[in-house]
């Protein structure tokens, strides 16, 4: 289809592109500092079921970060698309936004603090 007129929020960070009768492109990227404090969160709420032999109760070993921050990296940017969609007054269709990027990889190589960027499809209703 044929690119409409782009919903910009933020020019530096945010694009939505109508693609198409009822499809949508965008491009948003997620600040670090938003990363973090989900990141704290979830370590938190982790520590207070963790056991992990060889580490005292309550305690998460370091070599779950890398997971933990995979996680708080997915969350945000779930929760940030939950924000866009519903501040442009748009429903993804039965809720599904594909990111095309790859989560466990951006988990990988992210830096404490950096912002992600990333890009997603969806269909309205």
């Amino acid at each position: 289809g044929e690119a409409l007129p782009a919903i910009v929020t933020d020019p530096s960070t945010t694009k939505i592109i109508k693609t198409g009768e009822s499809t949508y492109w965008l491009s948003h990227s997620c600040p670090g500092s938003d990363i973090i404090s989900t990141k704290k969160q979830v370590i938190r709420e982790s520590a207070k079921n963790a056991n992990f032999p060889g580490f005292r109760k309550g305690q998460v070993p370091p070599w779950a970060m890398p997971k933990m921050s995979t996680f708080a990296i997915q969350e945000s940017i779930t929760s940030s698309l939950n924000e866009l969609l519903k501040g442009h007054d748009l429903v993804a269709k039965d809720g599904k936004v594909e990111v095309i990027e790859d989560v466990q990889e951006i988990g990988k190589s992210w830096k404490e603090g950096e912002d992600v960027h990333f890009t997603a499809e969806f269909e309205t209703e």
